[in-house]
């Protein structure tokens, strides 16, 4: 079995309170838009609250990954084996993959919803996201091609939905796409970093960003319920 060795412990700290807090306010705003949903079946609520299911569930595997890659840098499906560290790591890195595409894919569902039946099929949902966690397990540079591919998705389908509503001049529902925008911008500040599109001194700018946005997500969701 392979040595394992933490990373120094203020990077742990810092990485552990990042990953914790994108967890728990995911797990909050899930909780409180699911139990609204529950209250009126509505179907965008449901895709809207699985988007932040996904999400803390994404942000709970990146931590276990980022202490595998600082750990064991060499990461290669072929040397997998189900007994030891290295094997769990692996599928955690799948995992990361399938919670973070099947996350932007709900959100896209829950702006789309209304559009066609294919748009509400959320075994196709699934499917998509499992066949990109398998492209990560075997080829784990694909990740970094496939989240902002999906990203560009989303923002055509807010760009889409935007304008659909503002011809329709469905002025309330409009009121919700400065979330959305904020959800974009979220995303796209953790893309910069996995990216590595920043100087490492400002990879913790970012994370204290990324966690001011989805509080703001947060306060603006709670708020309305």
């Amino acid at each position: 079995m392979p040595n394992f060795i933490l990373p120094p412990l203020e990077i742990f700290a810092i990485e552990a309170i990042f990953s914790g807090v994108i967890f728990i306010t995911s797990f909050v705003i899930y909780y409180r838009v699911h139990e609204l949903y529950k209250l009126t079946d509505y179907p965008g609520l449901h895709y809207f609250s699985n988007t932040f299911l996904f999400l803390g569930l994404a942000y709970f595997l990146r931590f276990l990954v980022f202490i595998f890659i600082y750990s064991q840098p060499e990461i290669g499906f072929e040397r997998v084996r189900f007994e030891d560290f290295r094997g769990v790591m692996v599928f955690s890195i799948a995992f990361m993959s399938y919670s973070s595409s099947a996350s932007i894919l709900y959100l896209i569902y829950s702006i789309t919803w209304r559009l066609s039946k294919l748009l509400r099929n959320e075994a196709l949902l699934h499917s998509l996201a499992l066949v990109f966690a398998v492209i990560s397990v075997f080829r784990i540079a694909s990740f970094l091609l496939i989240q902002p591919a999906l990203l560009v998705l989303l923002l055509i389908a807010i760009a889409f939905s935007y304008k659909k509503l503002e011809v329709e001049k469905k002025t309330t529902n409009i009121t919700i796409y400065p979330l959305y925008a904020l959800i974009f911008v979220f995303w796209v500040l953790n893309l910069l970093v996995s990216f590595r599109m920043i100087l490492p001194e400002f990879r913790f700018v970012i994370y204290a960003l990324s966690i001011i946005v989805l509080l703001i997500i947060a306060y603006r969701i709670l708020r309305r319920i």
